[in-house]
C-alpha cells in the first residue's frame, strides 16, 4: 500500500501511522535529520522511504539479492549505504533512488552493520565470522566524495580502505557483530558482539584495543530462563555524546561513558530480551523493546512481550509502554530528533509511527516528581495546618 493506515491510539491520545508494505521481517527503522522522511528495511530486499507526516509511500530502493540487515543515510540526506545479505554495500542516491555504487567485502561474508563517518567521506561494513573468514569492521572511502584523490585506480574506490578483524577469543559458534558505531571522535570504533562482549577497536592501529563483558554471569542465567541470550544488539548515543545506552538479549540495558568503558553509570532491568534501545533527544526517556523470538512465542502460549517499554534514564525505572496489537519482536526503534514522534519496526514487516501527544512531557514531568517527591504523614499535615 502507498499510504500508511491511520488510527487514533486513544488511551494516550497519539495519532498512529501503520507502515506496511514490506513481505518479510523489518530489520531497521530509522528518520532523516530533517525528520521529513521515514527509512524502513527488511529481510524482503528492499528499503522503503516514507513521509513522516503522511506516512505517504515515496519510494524505494531495489537491488539487493539478500536481506538487508542496517543502512545509514548521511547528514544532509543525499546518500544511503545499505549493508545486505549479499556481501555487498550499495551506495544510493536518496532522492532519485538510483544506485551509484556497489562495494563488495574482501570475505564474500554478508554485511550486518554500516554506518557514516562524521563529516560522510568514509563509512564503516561489519561481517561476522564464517567458515575460515574471521569477524571483520572494513573501512571504506565515499567515492562521491569530492575530497577524494580523483588520480586513484578506478577498482580502487571498491576496496575496503582498511579492515579490522575482531577475534572470537571466546570460541563461540556463530560469532558475529550485531552492530558497530563510530565513536564520537572517529578515533574508535564499537563493535557489539554475539558473545556478550563489547570490543573496542583503535582505528589508526587498525586492531582491537579493549573488550567489554556486557553482563556478568550471563550463561548461569541461560540455564534458569530460556529467553535469555548472549548478543549484544544495539548501542545509541546520549545527547552528551560521551555516553551511550547499550542493550542486549541478558534482559539489560546499560549507561556507558564511551572514553572509559568501565563500570556502567546505570542500569536498566527488563523483564524481556531486548532487541533495541532509543534515546529521548529531549526528556530523560529511554525507550527500549524486544521480546520472545518467533519460535519461543510459537512454543510458548503466554504472552511474546512486543510491547515498547519507556524507562526514566536517571532513575531506571520503568515509567510507561506502549501497547500494541503486534504479534512479533520488536526489531527497532527510533525517535525523530526533537522527540515528537516514535517509530516502531516489527518482525511481521509493519512500522508503527507514533506521534506522541501534546501532554507528553507535562506527564512525563509528573511522572518523574513521583520519585523524588516525599508523602506526608499525619504529623506533618497536622503541623502544616498550624
Amino acid at each position: 500500500t502507498n499510504l500508511g493506515r491511520h488510527l487514533n491510539h486513544t488511551r494516550d491520545n497519539m495519532r498512529l501511522i501503520i507502515l506496511g508494505a514490506h513481505e518479510r521481517k523489518m530489520t531497521k527503522v530509522s528518520f532523516n535529520r530533517d525528520d521529513d522522511l521515514v527509512f524502513t528495511a527488511a529481510a524482503d530486499n528492499i528499503v522503503c522511504v516514507w513521509s513522516s507526516e503522511t506516512g505517504e509511500r515515496l519510494g524505494s530502493y531495489e537491488g539487493h539479492r539478500g536481506a538487508i540487515f542496517d543502512f545509514d543515510v548521511d547528514y544532509v540526506s543525499k546518500y544511503l549505504i545499505t549493508g545486505s545479505g549479499d556481501a555487498t554495500v550499495r551506495l544510493w542516491e536518496v532522492t532519485t533512488g538510483k544506485e551509484v555504487h556497489t562495494f563488495h567485502t574482501p570475505s564474500t561474508v554478508r554485511v550486518t552493520s554500516v554506518q557514516w563517518r562524521a563529516g560522510d567521506q568514509m563509512f564503516l561494513a561489519a561481517s561476522p565470522q564464517f567458515m575460515e573468514h574471521d569477524a571483520s569492521v572494513h573501512l571504506y572511502d565515499n567515492p562521491a566524495s569530492t575530497s577524494l584523490d580523483v588520480t586513484q585506480e578506478p577498482n580502487a574506490k571498491d576496496l575496503p580502505k582498511r579492515t579490522i578483524v575482531v577475534r572470537n577469543d571466546t570460541g563461540v559458534s556463530n560469532f558475529s557483530i550485531a552492530k558497530a558505531v563510530w565513536s564520537p571522535l572517529n578515533d574508535k570504533i564499537f563493535t557489539l558482539c554475539s558473545d556478550n562482549s563489547i570490543r573496542i577497536l583503535d582505528v589508526e592501529k587498525g586492531k582491537q584495543v579493549k573488550k567489554v563483558t556486557f553482563v556478568e554471569d550471563v550463561k548461569k542465567t541461560m540455564k534458569l530462563d530460556e529467553e535469555v541470550g548472549t548478543e549484544v544488539t544495539d548501542l545509541q548515543y546520549c545527547t552528551d555524546m560521551c555516553t551511550a545506552i547499550v542493550c542486549g538479549r541478558s534482559k539489560y540495558a546499560k549507561m556507558f561513558d564511551v572514553h572509559r568503558w568501565d563500570q556502567p553509570l546505570s542500569v536498566y532491568k527488563a523483564d524481556r530480551a531486548l532487541n533495541a534501545v532509543a534515546v529521548h533527544p529531549l526528556l530523560d526517556v529511554i525507550a527500549m523493546g524486544g521480546g520472545k523470538t518467533a519460535q519461543q512465542a510459537a512454543l510458548d502460549k503466554r504472552q511474546g512481550k512486543y510491547e515498547c517499554l519507556m524507562y526514566h534514564q536517571i532513575f531506571e525505572q520503568e515509567i510507561g509502554r506502549i501497547v500494541t496489537d503486534c504479534f512479533s519482536p520488536l526489531n527497532s526503534l527510533c525517535w525523530n530528533s526533537n522527540g515528537t514522534q516514535l517509530c516502531l519496526g516489527y518482525e511481521q514487516g509493519e512500522a508503527y509511527l507514533f506521534s506522541m501527544d501534546v501532554d507528553f512531557k507535562r506527564r512525563f514531568d509528573k511522572r518523574s516528581k513521583l520519585f523524588t517527591s516525599v508523602p506526608k504523614d499525619d504529623s506533618d499535615s497536622e503541623n502544616d495546618e498550624l
